[in-house]
């Protein structure tokens, strides 16, 4: 990556610190410890069905998904690879010592003989431990109950639609409940059946069938259904890719009901589309979205749809323009599974995908066409380009790519990669045929170039979701400021850590601000946060007794509850500070936000800043009604909304001190950069 161009600075303005980063970029680096990191299976499909020379399924040996979570709660990612056939998974538990041990069968997951296929995982039930969804070819499918302890236990009778191959199932939580719900989409050889299907999530562990009309009847053949909010409305949209035929975007209208829109908001020229990666590439605000595909420029092919991969760049609103030849990323021979991450953590995201077809099934004239491409990763050089490195950078596999998934596997803060690969039946007459082996890949991150990090986790308290799923993270250092969205989506056959917030930060030792933004509505604020660090942040602490209210209704804010104890607590409102606990009262309706300031004992340092949203109906309006969602990329919480009504307080406002006031004294001097000073050296020390 080429970073920000302009050169490195620090300015110091009212005794405040800012500066402008510069992406480091040496290249990026990948070593392969596969073997020595104990990762010793390969996919293993079953016997083909052989027909006229040929198999009649080629998707029964297109499986083999793997997820990458943290299943017992040490710290450490766990990978759990589903072998494909009749092979019972592998559970790989991460011993932090760079290397993994197969422990499948003392955590319950001794199951054989399930023709495995794509898997997810997420905190389902919302009790803090993560929990899998393994799917199969023709189902029933698995739900994999987490105990809290890293063991399973298993429900084949829940989750039994659809009955045939489900490469990618996804979490994601369409009413903000707190509770997710589950997207499988199956592939078939028959079109004209339902393809993809949604299950409610009605609380705790109870999943049933939700109704979704948009697609009860299309002939579709889903491989990669994914939760995201594209138009930036606090709801889960559903984006899915297809084979044989365009992408889809459903927008969630925000009861959980979805409408099509994919013939107005840009999307839906890909063709033969596999996987699907999602995120703010160009740091703007707003999510994109990458569709692999199938590029070969052989006339005979044409009639195939093979105009090859897809970008479709977000304008802010959730409709999108087609920027594939522009970023350059069009090529990709015949891709499968796509990840964005920030590969040289310079601040911008990066994009991976695997491909490979070995298979001759489709067409006879393809013997080989492409059996031995590499994988493909595209730098992002910051100026909405991309440059292809795979094979510098170490990351050229060659094998039948299927899944890709990003991981910090060794928590070193860069991301390593996690491939899984087919292994290939070679028809080498009209019934014979020969194994070739499909081991996956483990590639450890081992750029050198110095770059920061963050990671960021969430801790949600009912009836947000424990992990956050849905909310989104910002930092901001200097000028630019990124964006994540926490998922527990699948981008075909792999899934990482989601709900871990990963930003790379090029020479910023410290960002500036790191927002969290809940699907509550509610924020959390830290504010010059050292780097290279993983934080875990809170749902807001302080209580608010009442988020929907009736005019003239009053609420009372308490931050007792916020931790660190013994420390200065207040809350602002336009403009004004008050002492807490307070108290106001609503005298027009509007959609309000109210702050609340936990500083250091003595008021010079703050600690956390928590948002919230209140919603304020006339007088005999839906008290419970949603309050209307404010775009959460606009950083700045006294911009957020503009309401105009006349208040009535019950407490009178204490004067608010100067903004750079860090030593309490109601001026501002040297005294206050020594405050900024102290704490700096403070936080960097070990």
């Amino acid at each position: 990556m080429k970073g920000l161009i302009a050169a490195c600075f620090t300015v110091l303005t009212a005794l405040l610190w800012s500066s402008v980063a510069c992406g480091q970029s040496t290249g990026i680096q990948f070593e392969d410890q596969t073997l020595a990191a104990g990762i010793i299976y390969s996919h293993t499909p079953p016997v083909p069905i052989i027909s006229e020379g040929r198999p009649i399924k080629a998707m029964t040996w297109t499986v083999g998904g793997a997820v990458a979570e943290d299943f017992d709660g040490d710290g450490w990612m766990d990978i759990f690879y589903s072998r494909g056939g009749f092979a019972p998974p592998a559970l790989f538990m991460n011993q932090g010592d760079g290397t993994f041990v197969d422990e499948a069968v003392s955590r319950g997951l001794d199951l054989t003989s399930q023709e495995g296929s794509g898997a997810a995982a997420a905190d389902y039930d919302n009790d803090g431990d993560i929990d899998i969804v393994w799917a199969t070819e023709f189902g029933p499918h698995y739900l994999l109950t987490n105990k809290g302890d890293g063991t399973f236990e298993v429900d084949q009778t829940t989750v039994t639609q659809p009955t045939y191959n489900v490469t990618s199932p996804s979490f994601g939580d369409v009413d903000n409940d707190g509770f997710l719900e589950l997207a499988l989409g199956g592939w078939d050889s028959n079109p004209s059946e339902q393809h993809l299907f949604l299950y409610k999530n009605t609380g705790g562990s109870s999943l049933e069938p939700y109704d979704f009309t948009p697609l009860a009847s299309l002939p579709l053949l889903v491989f990669s259904p994914r939760f995201a909010d594209v138009n930036n409305d606090g709801f889960q949209d559903l984006p899915v890719v297809c084979d044989f035929e365009n992408s889809k975007l459903y927008i969630n209208e925000g009861d959980g009901a979805f409408i099509d829109f994919t013939a107005t908001n840009g999307t839906g020229s890909d063709e033969n589309g596999m996987g699907s990666a999602i995120g703010d590439y160009d740091n703007d605000g707003d999510l994109d979205w990458f569709v692999s595909s199938i590029y070969d420029v052989s006339p005979e092919l044409a009639y195939w749809g093979v105009t090859g991969n897809r970008l479709y760049r977000n304008q802010g609103d959730g409709v999108f323009e087609d920027v594939t030849d522009s970023a350059g990323v069009r090529h990709g021979f015949w891709g499968w599974g796509s990840t964005f991450g920030d590969f040289d953590n310079d601040g911008d995201l990066d994009l991976f995908h695997v491909n490979g077809w070995a298979e001759t099934d489709l067409d006879p004239s393809l013997p080989g066409r492409f059996n031995d491409k590499p994988a493909r990763l595209f730098d992002n050089q910051g100026d909405g380009t991309f440059e292809e490195v795979a094979m510098d950078a170490g990351a050229n596999d060659t094998g039948q790519g299927r899944g890709a998934a990003t991981l910090d596997y060794d928590n070193d803060g860069d991301l390593d990669l996690f491939i899984t690969n087919n292994q290939i039946l070679q028809m080498t007459g009209p019934s014979a045929y020969t194994r070739l082996p499909g081991p996956p890949r483990l590639l450890e991150n081992t750029s050198s170039n110095g770059n920061h990090w963050l990671k960021v986790h969430l801790q949600g308290e009912p009836p947000l979701h424990r992990q956050g799923i849905g909310s989104r993270v910002y930092v901001t250092d200097g000028t630019r400021t990124q964006m994540r969205e926490l998922n527990a989506s699948t981008g075909f056959m792999a899934q990482g850590p989601g709900r871990i917030a990963h930003f790379g930060l090029g020479d910023a030792g410290m960002v500036d601000e790191i927002r969290a933004e809940w699907v509550s509505g509610d924020a959390t604020v830290l504010e010059n946060v050292i780097s290279d660090q993983t934080l875990t942040i809170p749902s807001p602490q302080a209580s608010v007794s009442k988020k929907n209210l009736e005019v003239g209704q009053s609420i009372r804010m308490d931050g007792t509850s916020a931790e660190p104890a013994n420390n200065s607590r207040s809350w602002s409102f336009q403009g004004s500070v008050y002492a807490d606990p307070t108290s106001l009262t609503f005298d027009q309706p509007g959609d309000y936000e109210v702050i609340f300031n936990l500083s250091t004992s003595d008021g010079s340092t703050l600690i956390r800043r928590e948002i919230f949203r209140i919603h304020v109906q006339q007088v005999g309006g839906d008290p419970t009604a949603t309050p209307t969602p404010t775009k959460p990329n606009d950083m700045d919480p006294t911009n957020t909304f503009t309401p105009s009504p006349t208040l009535s307080v019950t407490l009178t406002p204490t004067p608010t001190p100067p903004s750079a006031d860090f030593d309490g004294d109601n001026d501002v001097d040297a005294d206050d950069l020594l405050v900024i000073l102290g704490e700096w050296r403070n936080r960097a020390r070990p």
